[in-house]
């Protein structure tokens, strides 16, 4: 009897470890399919909709020489940046072609095609970032030093010359700062010009959330202290206002009174 007792007594204690361990393995088996699904569905949606301009292949060659090839762009963190905001797929071979849009993607779809192009180009990091953890003074600072040359210091975005545009920075969310930091998009440098930049180091992570707090800000606050913005675009347009309206309505003041005195 104490024998059996025994045995009845460790059949118990071992069918909960049994269990957890099968568990363990159903949740290991199903993280794996839900993986393969996101693969098979990304990929799905890359030839439905990509691989006509960047070829079949994500880490191949495009179908066109002005196309870029995607394992030159980012990985996933370009693919999510540009799918996201709507500037991919392109829509027309005219007009601005870093312009925001809306998304053509559903927030189900963008996540695969990122994960099947990153991990076919090798690079599936979407860079951390968290504003609520930056420092806009800091921010400011960064950003003087690094992207106010081009996005203009209250982030109105300008042109760059021939059809290089700097984008606004209105609008605009940290993940957007951070995946732009990374990939560095169009002109703009890998890194965004912010010093020694490592997208996984973490005082590189602190400078990308400053930046992102500082642009946050920025759609709090306008910064329009000095009277209309005049679309915020700098010097360019304001000096436009003081020739052009300021000065034309001097001269129509000029020959007002020129009349008046000659009658």
């Amino acid at each position: 009897m104490i024998l059996f007792a025994g045995i009845a007594v460790l059949a118990l204690l071992l069918v909960p470890a049994t269990s957890g361990a099968s568990g363990g393995a159903r949740v290991g088996a199903q993280t794996t399919s839900s993986s393969a699904g996101l693969q098979a569905q990304g990929r799905q949606l890359y030839l439905q909709s990509c691989a006509a301009c960047h070829g079949p292949n994500p880490n191949g060659p495009s179908e066109y020489s002005t196309v870029p090839s995607l394992r030159d762009l980012g990985g996933a963190a370009a693919v999510d940046w540009a799918v996201r905001t709507g500037r991919m797929p392109f829509q027309s071979t005219t007009g601005e072609a870093i312009a925001r849009s809306k998304p053509r993607f559903s927030e189900q779809e963008i996540p695969a095609l990122s994960a099947y192009v990153g991990r076919a180009v090798g690079d599936t990091l979407i860079p951390e970032v968290d504003a609520g953890k930056g420092d806009v003074a800091r921010g400011l600072q960064a950003y003087a030093q690094s992207c106010a040359a081009c996005h203009g210091t209250n982030g109105a975005g300008s042109a760059l010359g021939g059809a290089n545009i700097a984008p606004t920075m209105l609008g605009v969310s940290p993940l957007d700062v951070a995946e732009a930091i990374k990939i560095g998009p169009g002109q703009m440098p890998p890194g965004g010009g912010l010093p020694q930049y490592t997208p996984t180091d973490t005082q590189s992570i602190q400078r990308v959330n400053d930046v992102a707090a500082y642009v946050q800000a920025l759609n709090k606050d306008r910064f329009n202290r000095g009277g209309a913005p005049i679309g915020g675009k700098g010097p360019v347009p304001e000096g436009f206002v003081a020739w052009v309206i300021g000065l034309g309505l001097l001269i129509l003041v000029v020959r007002w009174l020129g009349t008046r005195n000659h009658t």
